[in-house]
């Protein structure tokens, strides 16, 4: 720090004096009004005896940190109680030791100290230390921790004051910069805070950006989080996820848990979760999705292409289309690029791959894997004993269940 800076901890629990050298208290916390950025100092808040004293930082006359004193320019008396406005923040309480978000790096660091500097006759927060070297300093053991140079100082600019929006009732105003980060950056994030506070920022998001937060946290947590939400948002989370997705989760919840959740889902959702749910999870029935594009032998290209944009289906669910004969009996599969690039009068027959490799529902995960392994596929249809359709098994579930633990966490989140 240069000679104009000041730790907040050095600045807690000084001892404070009137204009007549009477003592008025010690530091008990410090006032900011954080807008207008940088953040300043508008007061002090002095412990006296059983009561609490506000004294304006425009009445602080000296201040001289090395001797823990503050002088004030007025006398005791003039002290009114400790009041905090609806626009200021108060450091010790709020900020000192709670969780924040460094926006830039986009994770969560304790504070262990506030950074602060004297400008112009003001004092300003500048940032906050989150490093070792702050604990020490603030337990009076500082000369243990030497020059050590700890890349742990947040610029104010980058705090975003998790904790503290949560406890505000308007708290959904402050998630606007998690909107903006990748589901898997928000997920680092609220995995990393307590439930009250998971289910506050779920609860905030956009039901599909929270369905995709949610896909993208450790599978050990997914099911409890999900159990942790009001069951209206619940429900509209669970909408948003893939059916084999929501099957685990649900999966991982007591039966009576899981089936509240189920009831507050529209009953062609919940009957595709609570079938997916029934297989084996290391079965190729446990692995699949019902998340799929089928269509019918007799459509022309034209048709088909039609029939996708009317029903507007996810983005994989479109890397190939299934086709299925007058009985609804799979007879085959076409890409989305044939379909695109084929004549719009040409039939489906005329270009889809009436051989697919399919699998039935009870084959174990090993043989999924060899399966698209030996014939290089992204999809692979698991039928039942007539050949109708019941799911597809995609690439990034089938590594998901046969490439080992510690394998995964080298493999980009595309294929985890």
């Amino acid at each position: 720090m240069n000679e104009e800076s000041l730790a907040l901890s050095r600045l807690q629990e000084s001892a404070v004096l009137d204009r007549d050298g009477v003592a008025a208290g010690d530091v008990s916390d410090v006032i900011v009004a954080p807008l207008p950025e940088p953040p300043v100092v508008t007061g002090l808040i002095l412990a006296r005896d059983d009561e609490q004293l506000r004294a304006p930082w425009a009445q602080v006359s000296q201040l001289d940190p090395d001797r823990g004193e503050l002088r004030l320019s007025v006398a005791l008396a003039q002290l009114a109680p400790a009041s905090l406005r609806a626009d200021e923040l108060a450091l010790v309480d709020q900020v000192l030791d709670k969780q924040v978000l460094d926006v830039s790096r986009r994770k969560l660091f304790r504070v262990q100290d506030v950074a602060l500097e004297r400008r112009a006759g003001r004092l300003v927060v500048t940032g906050v230390d989150t490093s070792g070297s702050a604990v020490l300093r603030r337990i009076g053991l500082g000369f243990l921790a030497g020059d050590r140079k700890e890349a742990q100082f947040i610029p104010w600019d980058d705090v975003n004051l998790i904790s503290l929006r949560l406890s505000r009732p308007n708290f959904e105003e402050a998630f606007t910069e998690l909107a903006d980060l990748h589901p898997a950056d928000i997920a680092d994030i609220v995995q990393q805070v307590g439930p009250r506070e998971r289910a506050a920022v779920l609860s905030a998001l956009e039901p599909s950006l929270a369905a995709d937060t949610l896909q993208e946290m450790d599978e050990a947590l997914r099911g409890s989080v999900l159990a942790e939400l009001p069951p209206s948002r619940a429900a509209a989370v669970l909408g948003e996820i893939d059916p084999d997705e929501a099957a685990d989760m649900l999966a991982e919840l007591p039966d009576d848990v899981a089936e509240a959740l189920l009831a507050t889902l529209p009953e062609k959702e919940a009957m595709a979760i609570r079938g997916l749910a029934s297989h084996p999870e290391d079965s190729a029935g446990g692995l699949m999705t019902t998340d799929y594009v089928v269509l019918f032998a007799g459509m022309t290209v034209g048709d088909a292409l039609a029939f996708i944009r009317a029903e507007k289906p996810e983005a994989e669910a479109l890397s190939y289309i299934f086709v299925s004969d007058a009985q609804g009996a799979l007879s085959g599969v076409v890409s989305l690029r044939d379909l695109v690039l084929a004549d719009p009068v040409e039939r489906l027959e005329a270009i889809m791959d009436d051989d697919p490799v399919t699998v039935t529902p009870d084959a174990d995960e090993e043989e999924v894997g060899r399966l698209m392994t030996k014939y290089n596929l992204l999809v692979l249809p698991v039928v039942d004993e007539s050949g109708h359709t019941l799911g597809v098994v995609t690439l990034d579930d089938a590594l998901d269940a046969i490439v080992p633990e510690d394998w995964k966490q080298r493999l980009p989140r595309l294929f985890r």
